[in-house]
């Protein structure tokens, strides 16, 4: 009887707790958003211009899949980094992807038409990155903090890996020039710059939302 009483004292109060939707909805939640910018910025894109630049390299094909994968893979994975009862090597999903990114962008701006850019265009590009990918790795953050991250820095940097990506892909649609080095660089930089930021703000967002 102690036993039933005490059971009846702790179940006294409890809220119900909504039930989380599925991961692939969440993710695919969050890139139906993701694609609502891109598709309005397509739509005053050059797109027969970015089609002929990518037609004529095959660098640029590859890093634009990769950017998209990463997008993709990084997102899955920051919300099954939530998720206590998943595996963590989950959060290596986006690994290959990313190898791809980074290695055919190195490829096409180590080319013979990779000439340095101007500061001005490498800090604008920056620029695009960091205002679309702030706002997408926000909404990406409210959707993980339904759930229980035990890496709670891992899942953030995820969030803002998925988010640079996404905002470098279509990037792509508006980028007039050959990939340069500096220029690479400083994508490199503003997608350093969300996962890190992603990282740091985890720490604090995703773990209080247990």
């Amino acid at each position: 009887m102690r036993h039933t009483r005490l059971i009846d004292a702790l179940a006294r109060g409890l809220v119900p707790v909504r039930r989380l939707r599925s991961p692939l909805r969440r993710m695919l939640g969050w890139l139906l958003v993701v694609a609502l910018p891109g598709a309005g910025l397509a739509a005053v894109a050059d797109l027969k211009g970015a089609l002929s630049r990518h037609a004529g390299e095959p660098d640029l094909v590859l890093a634009a899949v990769g950017s998209i994968a990463t997008a993709v893979t990084a997102a899955a994975a920051a919300i099954l980094a939530t998720l206590p009862d998943r595996d963590p090597r989950w959060a290596l999903l986006p690994a290959p992807s990313l190898a791809l990114w980074i290695g055919a962008s190195v490829s096409g701006a180590g080319a013979e038409h990779g000439a340095p850019i101007a500061l001005s265009e490498a800090c604008a590009c920056v620029g695009f990155i960091l205002g679309l990918g702030v706002p997408f790795a926000l909404l990406l953050a409210a959707i993980l903090k339904g759930g229980y991250a035990l890496h709670p820095s891992l899942s953030g940097g995820l969030a803002g890996l998925a988010a640079a990506s996404a905002a470098a892909s279509i990037l792509g649609l508006f980028h007039p020039f050959a990939m340069a080095l500096n220029d690479l660089a400083l994508h490199a930089l503003a997608v350093a710059l969300l996962s890190g930021a992603g990282a740091g703000f985890g720490r604090r967002l995703l773990r209080a939302s247990a």
